[in-house]
């Protein structure tokens, strides 16, 4: 158990923020699960199962950050602090961030998987790129177990810190005391592994990008083939659907790497970054709530979501009691 001098106050504008942030983003994922498992059509219900599972993910990703790590970096000193019920567990919390990133990535892919399936025969064909998606696929699945592996392997280096944060004390200026506690620590550059950790982690964003990419490529291909045997109808409803991922795993793509490499470019090159004391918690809102801001993405761009929520709303159905009020009055005229 943490004694109180562990306790840090984080800005009451960045509180605020998050409050805020949080009443709009609670509302989102409600209507969108809603939508999705109650209101989408019958035979959109195999695809329905893979988008619940990946904006689960950005759920979860929000709720780790924002509630059970409940992480603060404190620039100029780059430093990650939890100041959650849960923050003497930091470094394992720490820890099982990587393994919500796994699932989003994992998630996110199997979309892209599933639309190349619904549009592409391979029994028949031989394709590099078949056997270029089919290696990307299963090198991220192996890149994905040794993250998580590593994961457990780098605990040592987040929990026991004394020595490395004296070198970084020298670096950065004294500490505030609150940083000598458990519930603080760095990524420990200093350990080989932890160095291993990161570029396995490089490699596997590589790896589920180049997958996610080849199937993308593979379904474009297909839908634009002379050979195709989809109606027009049915091949502008897959094309909508892979516009639209596209959009939102871009979302999901600028919102998580964009903050984590402006984060570690202050650690290493510009720390001049943390003159600006909003920033840090800035990047830590963006990769927050960017599951809300990609859901909002998908629904705004999936033409059958987006016709699934007109449908819903009041002043859709007042106009239907109005075109049958008016057409009543017509025929009793």
């Amino acid at each position: 158990m943490l004694n109180k001098s562990c306790d840090f106050e984080q800005p009451s504008g960045f509180s605020t923020l998050h409050i805020i942030s949080t009443s709009i983003s609670v509302p989102i994922y409600i209507v969108a699960f809603w939508i999705l498992i109650f209101k989408s059509p019958v035979h959109f219900s195999k695809y329905r199962n893979y988008l619940v599972a990946h904006v689960f993910s950005g759920l979860l990703l929000e709720l780790h950050m924002g509630t059970i790590w409940k992480v603060t970096i404190i620039l100029p000193i780059p430093i990650m602090c939890s100041n959650s019920p849960l923050a003497e567990y930091a470094p394992i919390l720490f820890q099982l961030l990587f393994v919500c990133f796994v699932y989003t990535g994992i998630s996110a892919q199997q979309l892209f998987l599933y639309r190349m399936e619904a549009v592409v025969i391979f029994q028949n064909e031989n394709s590099r790129l078949k056997k270029l998606v089919t290696i990307t696929k299963f090198g991220f699945y192996i890149g994905a177990l040794l993250i998580t592996l590593f994961a457990i392997l780098i605990y040592p280096d987040l929990k026991y810190q004394k020595s490395y944060k004296m070198k970084m004390e020298q670096r950065f200026g004294t500490f505030s005391g609150y940083m000598w506690c458990d519930n603080c620590f760095f990524m420990n550059f200093d350990s080989n592994i932890f160095k291993i950790f990161y570029l396995i982690c490089g490699i596997g964003t590589v790896m589920c990008f180049s997958s996610s990419f080849s199937a993308f490529t593979a379904t474009i291909r297909y839908l634009n083939s002379v050979k195709i045997k989809l109606s027009v109808k049915t091949a502008a409803l897959h094309r909508n659907f892979l516009h639209s991922l596209i959009l939102t795993i871009t979302v999901h793509i600028i919102c998580i790497l964009c903050p984590v490499l402006i984060f570690l470019g202050a650690i290493s090159v510009v720390v001049e970054l943390s003159q600006f004391p909003y920033i840090p918690y800035i990047l830590l809102m963006i990769i927050q709530e960017h599951g809300a801001a990609s859901t909002v993405t998908m629904f705004l761009t999936n033409n059958l979501l987006r016709q699934t929520i007109r449908k819903m709303l009041p002043v859709r159905q007042l106009e239907a009691v109005s075109t049958v009020s008016a057409y009543s009055l017509t025929n009793a005229l």
